[in-house]
């Protein structure tokens, strides 16, 4: 018998298969990194404190109804009002973020790049009626926030930094500002 050594066609093929699927990965993960470093950009430091705002604030209105929303532009408030007499506040400065809920408990975010626009704030309520005599609506509050980038300045918002609040609800509801 004869002791052939060398490779055939069918290997090389299969190992250059097997280096274009590692290359693939090597490449993904060249762009993720890439990706990430990018990111930075775009106040990834404040996303964690940002989330938190977002999700103790809508945890705090998603059971009540609103039936006020006074955006006071003077001293930079929000005020929520709700059928049980009840009401919650968002306070800001050009860097916190403070709330007080419905039990009158207060938390305040710092946040550590970039800076809060007061001037801009936007309360978008839209109403559907087309159950007759309840009214929904969709209300988003943007507060703006822009961070050390050229996409984000006063007149050219990116809104991946800003703090938006959604809530769907039922009622009428009166927007002041």
């Amino acid at each position: 018998m004869f002791n052939k050594k060398g490779t055939t066609l069918v290997e090389v093929i299969i190992s250059i298969a097997l280096i274009s699927i590692v290359l693939a990965f090597m490449i993904k993960l060249l762009i993720d990194i890439n990706n990430t470093d990018t990111n930075n950009k775009y106040a990834k430091g404040n996303q964690i404190k940002r989330a938190e705002i977002i999700r103790t604030i809508e945890n705090d209105i998603k059971d009540k109804v609103i039936t006020q929303i006074t955006n006071n532009t003077t001293d930079k408030t929000i005020e929520i009002k709700y059928n049980d007499n009840s009401s919650s506040k968002i306070s800001l400065t050009d860097k916190t973020v403070k709330y007080t809920d419905t039990n009158n408990k207060t938390e305040k975010w710092t946040l550590d790049e970039g800076t809060i626009y007061t001037d801009n704030i936007t309360i978008n309520l839209n109403y559907n009626n087309s159950l007759g005599n309840d009214s929904i609506y969709a209300l988003l509050i943007d507060i703006e926030i822009h961070t050390a980038n050229e996409n984000n300045t006063v007149g050219k918002n990116n809104t991946i930094d800003d703090i938006l609040i959604n809530y769907i609800g039922y009622n009428e509801i009166t927007v002041i500002k």
